[in-house]
């Protein structure tokens, strides 16, 4: 680094500033002398003490020495500076001995070569392996190492081709083809999939872009002309290809974090330089340079008062240049707004608030005071975050406790849900047990019932709300917000008066947990109606409907999915649709008055078909007694001798109260016969009694 800029402070300086401004400095690590070469037969211990620094995805121009000392010069005011790159060129022009095309532009924005012919392979003078041993790398032949070398100089993964493996004398940038393989550099035969950006040459595959290169045109010991590869590929089509074939390279590191396109042809003319001067080329004139990926810099506009009121400054503008041309960004001042123009080697500045970052980085994040903020901070949950919190007090209050499971799971839990056709599954699972994305939450309930049953704990009542995730007819990813309950065991703790069966977790217990819920949020007009799902007993579900419409499920397990999870015990649920109830809650809660006058009470016994619903017989009775009848409660079903084999008998409590008077027992006759009327019309019923 010293090349570039001089440094002259400590060295535990040096890298407090560099962490200070953003590149953390993990160690200051000693390279033995054991390590290094010998020149001379005197070790070279000059720069032993090497800086290992942790870059952050967005600054890819760190991974160089040049872009570290550039950030060094910024922190510490020393002067910077990189030599250009002038080759020696003789011979014809590179272009009669290369012919480059790029047939997918959106994966290769620049492509660079340079031919180097009559080289001599052999081993790297010594300073240069001791550099690529500092940096963990190690030395093979001046060749490959000059690659290398450069690659940690500016940042540019470069490849070096033997020309005469070339077929037809050209470089085709394309995707891979069908079926098509290659074998690369470490000597494994990769299957190359159709995303993949292939270098190729007239006949096949010679390299992985920004990965490795291939086998069949490596430069050997017995290699004589060079082509140079020095290219920009785009950073997800590289970690895609690096992360399927599970090849993580020097290379495809720095391509995942861009790699600046101003430099292609600059670090291929530094390379061709070194060839030319350690292998002893000769550099063909000129470069192939397709750039069908060229745009205009950008330009940012950034107000000098901007700047300080988003640090907390009192920073003169002329300062704020001055700050953005220690870091090498272009801008120039005028009329209080300083222009702007962003670096190829800065992608990461896309706003004015960047441009502000970059000035905190340099003036110093230590030197900026401590200030009170001026505007209210105090935020409020959203609405739909306040809703949820409503709904979990509410099922913690019903005795439930709330437990979080993970949004992925395994096949079966999406299997018994019965919506496979609507599931998600995961591309590069870590596992089975964590390969699709949850269709429904009960199936993760039941597992949590499972686990905690395998430790011998009996009695479970869980609740989640979470997010559920479907596949729409239409093929449309769809996530949504749901909340789910599970119970089994006992509602109480064992006694010597116990009696296991009639204090069962069943499915009234859960339907009065879920009626619970929705009467504590002024929910009107809930009904419950038959339902046929795979994941509930046939006899024992309902869907639950409001304002016309289906928010949810309940239901006791069924026994076949029981087995298949090996539960213990009859489990119930139920499970709503957080998105469809929300709207259907009252925002307001109304009021009123304790009644000022008696209500009466009567029994009446209604003896009906039994394929007569419960929750009809209540809406007709409601209907025909008008705003007299406040409440109605069932108290037994019959079925029996006494009624018909089809029938049963069902005891109702009504209770009439008027608002503005007390009733008679005319009026209760009146009332009471209305009923048994409206009844005996709708649906045949008779009275016992």
């Amino acid at each position: 680094m010293s090349e570039y800029v001089e440094i002259k402070s400590p060295i535990d300086e040096l890298a407090e500033r560099l962490t200070m401004a953003g590149l953390e400095v993990e160690e200051i690590a000693a390279v033995s002398p054991a390590e290094l070469v010998r020149s001379g037969g005197v070790e070279d211990q000059m720069d032993s003490r090497v800086l290992i620094t942790k870059v952050t995805p967005n600054r890819g121009d760190w991974l160089s020495m040049i872009g570290v000392a550039r950030e060094a010069s910024a922190a510490t005011g020393c002067a910077f500076s990189v030599p250009e790159p002038r080759p020696k060129t003789a011979g014809p022009q590179a272009a009669d001995f290369i012919k480059i095309s790029i047939s997918d532009p959106d994966l290769c924005r620049r492509y660079v070569g340079m031919v180097i012919r009559k080289v001599t392979i052999k081993q790297s003078p010594d300073w240069m392996k001791n550099r690529l041993v500092r940096a963990g790398m190690r030395p093979i032949n001046n060749i490959v190492d000059i690659t290398n070398y450069v690659m940690l100089e500016f940042g540019q993964p470069l490849h070096a081709f033997d020309y005469d493996l070339l077929a037809g004398r050209e470089i085709i940038v394309r995707r891979a083809r069908g079926e098509e393989t290659i074998t690369s550099i470490d000597g494994v035969e990769r299957f190359l999939m159709p995303d993949m950006l292939v270098i190729a040459d007239g006949d096949r595959a010679v390299a992985i872009a920004g990965v490795m290169g291939g086998a069949d045109s490596e430069v050997g010991p017995g290699a004589q002309h060079i082509l140079l590869e020095s290219a920009n590929f785009d950073p997800v089509s590289i970690r895609r290809t690096s992360k399927a074939l599970g090849m993580v390279t020097e290379s495809s590191y720095r391509f995942e974090r861009n790699v600046d396109v101003g430099i292609t042809d600059v670090a291929a003319r530094r390379a061709a330089e070194l060839m030319a001067e350690l292998a002893g080329g000769e550099i063909a004139e000129g470069i192939v340079d397709v750039f069908p990926g060229k745009t205009e810099p950008r330009m940012i506009d950034v107000a000098g008062e901007r700047v300080n009121r988003l640090l907390g400054t009192n920073l003169e503008v002329s300062n704020v240049v001055a700050y953005l041309h220690a870091l090498r960004i272009p801008a120039k001042l005028g009329d209080d707004r300083i222009s702007v123009t962003v670096p190829t080697f800065r992608p990461d500045i896309e706003r004015e608030a960047d441009v502000v970052e970059e000035v905190a980085r340099v003036y110093g994040y230590e030197n900026i005071g401590t200030t009170l903020p001026t505007a209210p901070i105090q935020g409020r949950d959203s609405d739909v975050g306040g809703f949820v919190e409503r709904l979990r007090g509410i099922l913690m209050a019903c005795g439930m406790q709330e437990v979080l499971t993970h949004s992925l799971t395994d096949p079966l839990s999406v299997e018994i849900t019965g919506l496979k056709d609507q599931s998600l599954a995961v591309r590069n699972p870590l596992s089975e047990d964590a390969s699709e994305l949850r269709a429904m939450l009960a199936p993760n309930l039941l597992q949590v019932i499972v686990r905690n049953q395998a430790v011998g704990i009996r009695d479970i009542a869980v609740f989640e709300i979470g997010k559920v995730y479907r596949r729409s007819p239409e093929g449309e990813i769809c996530e949504f917000r749901s909340a789910s309950a599970a119970v089994v065991g006992s509602q109480w703790a064992s006694a010597w008066n116990f009696n296991k069966e009639s204090l069962a977790a069943d499915f009234y217990l859960v339907k009065g947990a879920l009626e619970s819920l929705l009467d504590r949020l002024d929910m009107k007009e809930v009904s419950f109606d038959t339902l046929d799902h795979p994941l509930l007993h046939p006899t024992r579900a309902a869907r639950v409907m409001a304002a016309g419409g289906e928010i949810g499920i309940l239901g006791e397990v069924s026994p076949e999915v029981r087995e298949r999870l090996d539960i213990r015990g009859r489990p119930c649920i139920f499970e709503v649709d957080v998105e469809k109830l929300m709207p259907l809650v009252p925002e307001s809660v109304g009021y009123e008055a304790l009644p000022r006058f008696p209500a009466l009470y009567r029994h009446l016994a209604v003896v009906l078909s039994h394929d007569v619903p419960y929750a009809d017989v209540r809406r007709a009775v409601f209907e025909s007694g008008g705003a007299i009848v406040e409440d109605i409660d069932l108290l037994d079903v019959y079925t029996g001798p006494q009624v018909g084999e089809d029938e049963r008998s069902l005891t109702l409590s009504i209770v009439f109260r008027s608002k503005d008077r007390t009733l008679t027992d005319e009026e209760m006759s009146e009332i009471l016969d209305s009923i048994k009327s409206r009844l005996a019309s709708e649906f045949g019923a008779k009275f016992r009694g």
